[in-house]
């Protein structure tokens, strides 16, 4: 079977005690299977979450977001809004999803190399930096309880049950998780210059402080409640075709200056 041919994928759910399969869902069309080594998008990592006995992923590249019974696969309801979720988090009930109105960027991409294609991806591919929407969804039952135009860079979003915070491209902003108005902006938060495919501003939410680093070589945190900075510093490069490192354990931070992004 060649790797040329078209791809058939699935959702699986298996027992997590002997990995029995439980159920399969077929999801008619996702990223190409072509795609670079190692080079993303890094979009994908935040299209499926869980929470008890319910998933909530689109299931197809473009799809809005369903959610699935999770012992059974049955889908419970799909949002009616139609458009392609992007990303998402979920906290205390509420999906917060990047919903992207446009085509998705990598939908005609083809090889032109057997190999060597994935220096493509920095000069080629890049986060377009167009306006999503960002939509705060009930996850019990699928209904809208706002919406916010905006940018939103990719792996941004962050939330939890005081704020939803993300990058816009030019600052680190944060919503009221309520009715998404603007709590605050602060526009030092520097980032490199290209985010291509395979990387995205890391940004975490830790107790009273929000942490980020825009991999332009600093790091720098925030104070949560006014967005003023409280500190900043050199940033190490630490991943590789990835996202800064910015661990949180014990009341210190952590990143590794391992190799390059």
């Amino acid at each position: 079977i060649s790797v040329q041919l078209p791809s058939k994928w699935k959702l699986v759910a298996r027992d997590a005690f002997n990995g029995v399969i439980l159920w399969k869902k077929p999801i008619e069309k996702w990223h190409d299977q072509l795609w670079p080594l190692k080079s993303g998008p890094t979009q994908l990592a935040k299209r499926l979450v869980t929470s008890g006995d319910r998933v909530f992923v689109p299931l197809a590249l473009n799809a809005p977001v369903s959610c699935l019974d999770a012992a059974t696969g049955d889908v419970l309801w799909t949002y009616e809004d139609q458009a392609a979720a992007e990303e998402m988090v979920l906290v205390d009930g509420v999906l917060y999803v990047v919903v992207n109105r446009g085509v998705w960027a990598l939908e005609e991409f083809n090889v032109k190399m057997n190999t060597g294609d994935q220096g493509r991806v920095a000069k080629e591919f890049a986060w377009d930096k167009k306006p999503r929407e960002l939509h705060a969804i009930s996850a019990a039952d699928g209904k809208r309880l706002w919406k916010k135009e905006t940018k939103v860079a990719p792996l941004s979003l962050v939330a939890n049950q005081k704020q939803v915070v993300f990058h816009d491209g030019e600052a680190v902003v944060s919503l009221n998780p309520g009715d998404g108005q603007q709590q605050w902006r602060n526009d030092k938060a520097s980032r490199r210059s290209l985010f291509e495919f395979n990387y995205g501003p890391r940004l975490v939410v830790q107790d009273k402080v929000v942490l980020y680093a825009g991999g332009d070589g600093k790091k720098m945190g925030l104070d949560a409640a006014s967005g003023d900075t409280m500190w900043s510093s050199e940033d190490p490069r630490s991943g590789y075709r990835s996202p800064q490192d910015l661990l949180v354990s014990g009341g210190l931070l952590w990143s590794a200056p391992l190799t390059q992004t």
